[in-house]
């Protein structure tokens, strides 16, 4: 038998969770060896190995007088990952990192903080030093003057203080990485700190544990390992030279913070410092530097001349030196010379030239330098005919033309000609205007002659190339589509500017020969008059700002109105904010009354604090839902006036106050049911009267692992009765959408800075994997058979019973989300999902394509902005198909924080030209209720339904003229109705199910689950059905269902299963769950000893039956099975336990092959 596999096996059998612990992950050592304090240095009189653990203890009679500490002497890591375990009764301590000795046994420098009552612990606090670096829950960059400055949001204060446990062990990781610091507690980070303050910032040191002086306490350490990290991060140091030639021209300082900014972007981890007006004052300031961009003015005054020996130095070291246009000429001799070694080739007066031309770049070499570079045109003052190394000994030309004969139309001068360069451009020579140079000592060199026009930086080619050189010249890792970097803008050009713009300066020429976004004034760019400019939308469709401040603040959630009104949640009393708008927040309705789509009236429906910090709206005729935790209120416009006349709790007690992970907004489904959602703070759910809310399985709706925890969804009717709890385990599932057919889809939000948001495909009963089914633990958490990628890790994706992710969409704060079925935008995004994402500024589409019993998707963009500002909320279509966003309009996103509380907007997407002329709607006859069913706005939706529902079977005709259409979402709408006429139920299930559309087929399962029919004879019907979406379908009908014939028919379903399609298996699940012996037996008595192929495998993994157990350990002894997916079957036997579960284990040590 393999060795991993037995001692993956020895670890199962003797309880141990963490398996890799027992395997040794690659590059980590013990510092601890659970015996003795070798290599361990404190003061004995408090420091021992009690029961396997470093142990430090006082008391009231051996108090220390002072912070002691016990120090690790076997090295002082740099760059390195961290893990331990501790626990603490009383008092506080921490983990010292790069830290250094001041006295016996005192150490100074970071510390991991941790305390007994639970305050501190998750902190980054520098002992005898700067105090508090970071506080828990924060992502905080300190710079070079040690100014601390907040971008970002780790796990929540919240989540981390759940996560504690208090008086047991507690897993704690330190990543230390160039300056870059992660400490991570039971699976939550808790700081992410970039440190940029050179004199301060420590890159190696000492490590140590904390006893704290003050009153008794004890703290013990134990599984303490540790693996260097190879140094990943980057230092760039760009130096700005002097200002020199006027407004738009040789802007030094302006051109290196594109780039910086561009590079800080696209490479996190870097470290990029913009030195302004020359060489930096202290030299101090490029020790440990990657790579120095020099764009300066050159020749004699160039600013590296007076460091030229110490510049040559670094060089020597492999530094990688950078020129920009001016910055590449220097005098011949001494300075050249080394020019030549730096960077192979500079402007040589004399012998180069500088002409204003254009140029073409069509062809590129095989360089990373080239990556993601596409052929292009651009006029600049492109120097040629420089003075290369003979032979261009260690150059390749990247950027390559042959100028035009007019480039050389003045006469001979130091800059303007001579006879060498008016030789080689009548010989047809092509000439070299950007260059890499490697250098024989390992280091690297690039020059670039153009960047004479500060414009030029918008051109996306001209500017990649440049990041490509830095990152390149630095040695570091150039993707395959280049460094990326967003559009800029007119805006953006104009910021950092060393000159005033001129008076009458024409900044419309400029914006239409670059074709840019922006404003072709000097305006404030968070300005409303800006806010087109900055939008990237594709050209045919068109966005228009429908209503911005000063009428408006934040906005959240909106719906729309049948008459095409939009409603939205007015937020100012949002956390540190609460109280600046002493009556409440409002509910406002806004309205266009002369259909160019802007909207010219405003009305408050309601103000008080009882809806301070909304987070959902659900306009349903004359009353409106409101989502503000704890609360769900349902205020009512009784007389018609646009005020709200009563106010009533729908549901109370559910999610905290003022927390984005709470209660969100409510739609009404096309079955006429209530679907909504809260995140991991929602905790349970009460009716309107406070009770405990228990869902139609008899389980109480709370997060307790019992059997729900996480965040969920949720289906009731409209009187808040028969609660089903359809999916959780989410984290901050933001909304929740319904199609026509029933179908549910969702966003959900990674722990922030994984990239791993995701789209949800709901299949009704799953568990999606935020926390570890059997533990409660957090992603971070070892578990055999764990993904190797940090999204799929975050999900839980390789334990059997978690649905798999839609679609995962990478870095975001995922909020707003709808089902487009409107026909007024281009086809690519009909009958799609379309939803919000205001961490990356934009609101994009998610099309889908049926694969089995599932889908796959793709992203695609509808709105994208260059001002960062820009926070997209939510969506909703109009009823002419047109879709509003609200924008929260802010500086930043996350964190629960609020910086700007003065400006919010609204935005409307639709074709080019289009008018905002909304049709009345004919409720009075079922004719007309029947077109308002058709309607792609919910609002218009729900009063058709309502109407139509209530007329019963008087509605029968008109909506059977609708089902036998050939629009397959208006047939299901219809369906939906049909099947609720008392009576008629079962008739149109068996009439659905017999429908040559899968997708009917589909929705007549989903509709006889809410029916007094017999399911098991409707399942029958299906069980074979050709699409694997039915028969998903079918399996969740199935489940709680208990009988002989539902065995069986499950096992004709299982026997169906492919071994490819995730999500048909984890359906399978579905239907088993709370009967899988049977369920398993029934398939075992079919399948017989016929299990062994790929989808048998897959049952087997995916079982808790008891009979699984001895199959998986079948599946491990057969030589067949390859080593990597070991793992993968030894998870599974976590999930199972008892008896059978030690007679499998014992059976693979022994190695009795079934």
């Amino acid at each position: 038998m393999k060795k991993n596999l037995l001692l993956l096996l020895v670890a199962l059998m003797c309880g141990i969770a963490n398996n890799s612990a027992i395997l040794g992950e690659d590059g980590f050592q013990p510092i601890f060896d659970g015996k003795t304090l070798a290599n361990w240095d404190g003061n004995p009189k408090f420091w021992s190995v009690t029961d396997g653990a470093i142990t430090g203890k006082t008391t009231k009679e051996n108090p220390t007088n002072g912070n002691t500490f016990i120090i690790y002497r076997g090295g002082q890591p740099s760059n390195f990952e961290l893990r331990l375990q501790f626990r603490i009764v009383g008092g506080n301590s921490g983990v010292q990192y790069r830290s250094k000795e001041v006295n016996k046994w005192v150490v100074g420098g970071y510390q991991a903080d941790f305390d007994g009552a639970g305050g501190w612990t998750g902190t980054l606090y520098e002992e005898r030093g700067r105090g508090v670096l970071a506080k828990r829950g924060n992502k905080i960059v300190i710079d070079g003057a040690g100014k601390k400055t907040r971008v970002g949001a780790t796990a929540s204060e919240q989540d981390i203080l759940a996560a504690i446990k208090k008086d047991g062990w507690n897993d704690y990781t330190i990543i230390a990485n160039g300056n870059h610091l992660v400490q991570i507690l039971n699976g939550n980070v808790t700081v992410d700190v970039t440190d940029n303050q050179a004199s301060k910032s420590a890159v190696k040191g000492l490590l140590a544990l904390q006893l704290h002086a003050g009153p008794p306490m004890t703290v013990q350490f134990k599984n303490i390992q540790i693996k260097s990290l190879p140094a990943t991060q980057k230092k760039i140091a760009l130096i700005a030279g002097v200002r020199s030639h006027g407004y738009g021209s040789h802007e030094h300082f302006a051109g290196c913070m594109i780039l910086a900014n561009a590079i800080r972007t696209a490479k996190p981890d870097y470290v990029v410092d913009v030195f302004r007006n020359g060489w930096p004052k202290d030299a101090a300031a490029l020790a440990g530097v990657d790579c120095i961009v020099m764009y300066a003015d050159g020749g004699g005054r160039h600013p590296v001349v007076p460091h030229l020996k110490a510049v040559d130095e670094l060089a020597k070291k492999g530094v990688g030196i950078v020129c920009i246009h001016y910055g590449v000429e220097v005098e011949k001799g001494e300075v050249g010379n080394r020019f030549l070694d730096w960077i192979g080739g500079y402007f040589e007066a004399n012998w180069s030239v500088n002409p204003h031309w254009t140029a073409t770049f069509a062809k590129f070499p095989d360089h990373p330098i080239s990556r993601g570079v596409k052929p292009f045109t651009i006029n600049d003052e492109w120097y040629y005919h420089m003075r290369f190394r003979e032979d261009l000994k260690g150059v390749t030309p990247i950027l390559s033309a042959l100028p035009p004969k007019e480039s050389l139309s003045r006469p001979d001068g130091a800059h303007s000609g001579n006879p060498y360069v008016r030789a080689a451009i009548a010989a047809g020579e092509i000439q070299h205007m950007a260059w890499a140079s490697e250098n024989p000592n390992g280091g690297r060199g690039f020059g670039f002659t153009g960047g004479h026009y500060h414009w030029n930086w918008a051109d996306d080619n001209f500017r990649k190339v440049m990041l490509n050189a830095i990152v390149w010249t630095a040695h570091g890792n150039v993707p395959q589509d280049g460094v990326g970097s967003k559009p800029i803008t007119l805006d953006a050009l104009k910021e950092n500017q060393d000159y005033d713009a001129p008076e009458k300066f024409d900044f419309e020429k400029v914006r239409t020969r670059l074709k840019l976004s922006g404003t072709g004034s000097i305006i404030d760019p968070r300005s409303p008059a800006a806010a087109i400019a900055s939008m990237h939308v594709p050209q045919d469709i068109a966005i228009k700002l429908a209503a911005s401040e000063p009428e408006l603040k934040s906005l959240t959630n909106l719906d729309i109105d049948h008459r095409g009104r939009v409603w939205v949640c007015e937020v100012v009393n949002y956390r540190k904010n609460q109280g600046k708008r002493p009556e409440g927040d409002r509910i406002l309705i806004l309205e266009d009354t002369d259909h160019d789509a802007v909207m010219d009236k405003q009305t408050v429906f309601y103000q008080g604090h009882d809806v301070d910090s909304a987070m959902g709206i659900c306009v349903l005729g004359s009353r409106v839902i409101v989502s503000c935790s704890p609360n769900v209120l349902v205020f009512t416009d009784e007389d018609g006036d646009d005020k709200a006349d009563k106010k009533e709790l729908l549901f109370t007690k559910t999610g905290q106050p003022q927390h984005d992970h709470s209660a969100h907004s409510f739609i009404f489904g096309p079955d006429g049911k209530y679907y909504w959602n809260y995140g991991n703070t929602g905790q349970f759910v009460h009716d309107k009267e406070g009770k405990p809310v228990v869902d139609i399985n008899g389980n109480r709706v709370i997060d307790n692992r019992k059997p729900y925890v996480g965040g969920m969804i949720f289906r009731c009717d409209t009187d808040g009765s028969n609660f089903e709890v359809i999916g959780h385990n989410f984290r901050n599932n933001y909304e929740v959408s319904v199609d026509s057919f029933g179908r549910i889809w969702q966003s959900d939000n990674d722990d922030d800075g994984n990239k791993a948001v995701r789209i949800n495909y709901v299949i009704e009963f799953g568990n999606y994997g935020y926390k570890d089914e059997l533990t409660g633990a957090a992603w971070k958490a070892e578990r055999t058979g764990m993904a190797k990628d940090i999204p799929n890790r975050h999900w839980h994706q390789n334990d059997p019973g978690v649905m798999p992710n839609l679609l995962l969409t990478g870095a975001g704060s995922p909020a707003g989300i709808m089902l487009y079925e409107g026909k007024m935008l281009p086809q690519r995004y009909r009958n799609q999902i379309i939803h919000c994402d205001p961490g990356p500024n934009t609101v994009r589409s998610y099309p889908v394509q049926a694969i089995g019993a599932g889908f796959a998707a793709k992203q695609i963009q509808v709105v994208d902005s260059a001002d960062k500002w820009f926070r997209p909320a939510d969506l909703c279509t109009a009823p002419d198909g047109s879709i509003f966003v609200t924008d929260w309009y802010d500086p930043g996103v996350g964190g629960h924080n609020m910086g700007d509380i003065v400006r919010g907007r609204l935005f409307r997407i639709a074709t080019p030209n289009s008018s905002y002329d909304i049709k009345s709607i004919d409720l009075g006859t079922l004719t007309g209720a029947a077109n308002a069913l058709a309607s792609p706005n919910l609002a218009t939706r729900y009063l058709a339904w309502t109407k139509l529902h209530s007329a019963g079977e008087e509605a029968e005709d008109v909506l059977l003229e609708m089902y036998n259409g050939k629009d397959q979402r208006l047939r299901a709408r219809a369906l939906w109705l049909l099947g609720k006429i008392a009576k008629r139920g079962l008739h149109y299930v068996i009439l659905a199910i017999r429908d040559a559309n899968p997708q009917i087929r589909e929705t007549g399962i989903r509709l006889a689950r809410q029916l007094d029919v017999n399911i098991v004879d409707v399942v029958s019907k299906v069980a074979s059905d050709e699409s694997a979406a039915v028969r998903r379908e079918a399996l969740v009908a199935l489940h709680g269902v208990e009988g002989a014939a539902v065995d069986q028919l499950w096992a004709v379903m299982a026997m169906q299963h492919d071994g490819r399609d995730r999500w048909y298996l984890e359906s399978l699940g579905v239907g088993a769950a709370g009967n899988w012996d049977k369920r398993f037996a029934a398939w075992l008595k079919v399948v017989g000893e016929k299990w062994r192929t790929p989808a048998g495998r897959d049952i087997v993994w995916r079982s808790r039956a008891s009979a699984a157990a001895s199959m998986l350990a079948d599946i491990l002894l057969d030589d067949n099975t390859p080593d990597e997916d070991h793992p993968r079957y030894l998870r599974a036997f976590d999930y199972h336990k008892g008896p059978t579960k030690d007679a499998a284990l014992e059976k693979i040590l022994l190695g009795q092959l079934r």
